[in-house]
C-alpha cells in the first residue's frame, strides 16, 4: 500500500481522497490518501516532519503552500525550480523532492482542447501556484503575450518579473490586453467564493477557457453531472473545467509517488473511466455533492 496526502487550506471539499480510492482499482496499486490540513507556511516544518513518520510515500500540496513548501525540500525537479511553486512531492529514503504536475495537466488539457498557445494573447487570474504553472506553460509553448491579473499588486510583480527574465521574447503585463482567446481562472474564486464579474471577461467566439476551480458537483439528470463552474458557464468557446486538470495533476502524482509509469497515450482513456465513476451512482453522496 501507498500511503499518501494532501496538505493545505481549505482541503475539506477536496476530491483527491476519492480520486485516490479510485486510482486503486485502476492502476494496479492501492492508495491510502489523508487530508492533513496546513493553515500557515511558517508552520510547514513539523508538518513535513510529521509526515515522514508517518511513513507518506508522497503527498500533493494546495494553496496556500505551494510556492512556501519549495525552499524546504531536498530537490526540484527542473520545472518546479522554474515555475517556483510545487504541487507534488515524493519521500524516498527521508529527502523530500518537489515537481509541479499543474504544468503537466495544462499542458494536456491544452492540447486535448486543440489549444496551441502559440501566437496567442493570454489572460490569467491569479498570481500564486497554480497560476505560475500556467503561465509557463503559456510562455513556453510561444505565446505572445500573457496578462496576469491578481488581487495583490506585489504578487503579481513577482511573478512578472521571474517569467519576463525566463521568456524574454514574450511580453508580460498586469493590465488588460486586448485580443485575448486563451483564459485561465488559477484562482479559487468560483469554488470557495463568489466570482467576481472582471473574471467574466472573455474574447471572440472560438476563445479558450480553462479553469483550476471545481464546483461541488450536482445532479442534473439521472445520467449526469454538472461540473460548470461560474467561469466556464455560458462561454462562447472550448472550456476546460477544472475537475480535468485534478484529474490529470493526481495521476501523475500517483505515478511520482510509486504507481506504475502511465503512457500519456492512457491518461484521457484513465479520466474518462475516472469521470464515469464520479459521475455514476457510487459518486456522488446522498445530495449529489462531490465534496469530501
Amino acid at each position: 500500500m501507498i500511503k499518501a496526502g494532501l496538505i493545505g487550506s481549505p482541503i475539506r471539499r477536496s476530491l483527491s481522497p476519492r480520486l485516490f480510492c479510485i486510482f486503486s482499482s485502476l492502476l494496479d496499486e492501492t492508495f491510502s490518501y489523508s487530508l492533513l490540513e496546513t493553515r500557515k507556511p511558517e508552520g510547514l516544518e513539523p508538518v513535513l516532519a510529521r509526515i515522514k513518520a508517518m511513513g507518506w510515500r508522497g503527498f500533493n500540496v494546495t494553496l496556500p503552500l505551494k510556492e512556501a513548501v519549495a525552499p524546504l525540500l531536498d530537490a526540484l525537479s527542473p520545472e518546479a525550480r522554474a515555475i517556483g511553486a510545487v504541487n507534488a512531492v515524493t519521500v524516498k529514503r527521508g529527502r523530500l523532492k518537489g515537481y509541479n504536475t499543474d504544468a503537466f495537466a495544462v499542458r494536456l488539457a491544452l492540447r486535448e482542447a486543440g489549444c496551441r498557445p502559440r501566437g496567442r494573447v493570454c489572460t490569467v487570474w491569479g498570481a500564486g501556484g497554480a497560476a505560475r504553472a500556467a503561465v509557463w506553460v503559456l510562455a513556453r509553448a510561444g505565446a505572445t503575450a500573457v496578462s496576469v491579473r491578481g488581487r495583490s499588486p506585489v504578487r503579481v510583480k513577482a511573478l512578472l518579473r521571474v517569467f519576463s527574465r525566463l521568456f524574454p521574447s514574450v511580453r508580460f503585463t498586469a493590465a488588460a490586453l486586448p485580443g485575448s482567446t486563451v483564459f485561465v481562472n488559477a484562482t479559487p474564486l468560483g469554488m470557495y467564493a463568489p466570482l467576481p464579474p472582471a473574471l467574466r471577461a472573455g474574447g471572440p467566439p472560438g476563445s479558450f477557457y480553462l479553469d483550476f476551480a471545481y464546483p461541488p458537483l450536482k445532479r442534473t439528470s439521472k445520467r449526469s453531472i454538472s461540473p460548470i463552474t461560474p467561469f466556464l458557464e455560458g462561454r462562447r468557446g472550448k472550456t476546460i473545467p477544472g475537475l480535468d486538470l485534478l484529474i490529470y495533476q493526481a495521476l501523475k502524482s500517483a505515478e511520482l509517488f510509486g504507481a506504475p509509469d502511465i503512457p500519456t497515450s492512457r491518461f484521457l482513456k484513465l479520466k474518462i473511466k475516472i469521470t464515469a465513476e464520479l459521475y455514476g451512482p457510487k459518486g456522488p453522496d446522498a445530495n449529489g455533492s462531490l465534496d469530501s
